[in-house]
């Protein structure tokens, strides 16, 4: 009788079989985020085959400006644990921890990531900034779960670096843990609703804003239903990563920014 790899070799042609024991055989992605499980799933979900991920949390207090200056100090010692690991990227993914402290914070948070690990950084801001830029963007209109004070940092941030905000909304989302780990999250429904009830005049694109959020799933419904392209944070940093490990992956139901 055949081992158990030997049999599952004997149903598979050599190049699947290859691939199968290859995990990130396209690419290997470190990724740095807030106490919240999204990410990883939208991730492992919807990225291209042979792209793998390897997680890291860091704690959350929540989305206010003094919240996320807390995650960002601890962003140096979480990055340096990728040092020697074979990965190609390692991507901070919270958009407005990487976006809180001005037009340059991202590429701040990028060098502490390089500095600390030895291996090419990337945030979810830049990733966002790289998408507006590929799509011709001029006018956002932006929709956040995040308090006033933070959505003022985000609109700062992105009007510094040449996109105009026609609009910014944080949405009513609460933050509250549930057995100390994870985060209470608006569910697509939710979104959708907000969405499609925003006030877009003068706006080129729709950006919805956090990588807490569940968002892949509505990208294609909110398309259409908006009539503009629609951006998001899981969007924007899955298509700038495969980009910077130089994976081409046109993804179907992921918005136009998947078709560039």
């Amino acid at each position: 009788m055949m081992a158990g790899a030997d049999r599952v070799r004997g149903m598979t042609t050599g190049k699947e079989w290859e691939k199968r024991i290859m995990y990130g055989w396209r690419a290997k992605i470190g990724l740095i985020t807030p106490m919240s499980e999204n990410a990883e799933h939208a991730f492992h979900i919807y990225a291209p085959e042979g792209v793998s991920f390897a997680s890291m949390k860091i704690n959350f207090p929540g989305p206010t400006p003094e919240g996320l200056m807390i995650l960002t100090d601890q962003l140096e010692d979480t990055a340096a644990k990728y040092k020697g690991y074979d990965v190609d990227l390692v991507v901070f993914g919270c958009t407005s921890g990487s976006c809180i402290k001005g037009a340059n914070w991202d590429k701040e948070c990028i060098r502490r990531i390089e500095k600390a690990s030895n291996i090419p950084g990337l945030t979810t801001s830049t990733a966002v900034l790289e998408a507006f830029q590929a799509l011709g963007t001029k006018k956002a209109a932006v929709l956040t779960s995040y308090p006033e004070a933070t959505n003022e940092a985000e609109k700062k941030f992105l009007e510094d670096n040449g996109y105009e905000v026609t609009n910014i909304i944080g949405m009513d989302v609460s933050y509250i843990r549930r057995d100390g780990h994870k985060l209470e999250e608006a569910d697509e429904y939710f979104l959708y609703r907000n969405a499609i009830n925003m006030d877009l005049k003068g706006a080129d694109t729709f950006f919805l804003s956090c990588m807490g959020l569940t968002t892949m799933e509505i990208i294609d419904d909110l398309e259409t239903a908006l009539k503009i392209p629609v951006v998001t944070s899981h969007q924007a940093t899955l298509w700038s990563a495969l980009r910077h490990c130089r994976v081409g992956a046109k993804l179907p139901k992921m918005g136009r920014l998947f078709t560039l």
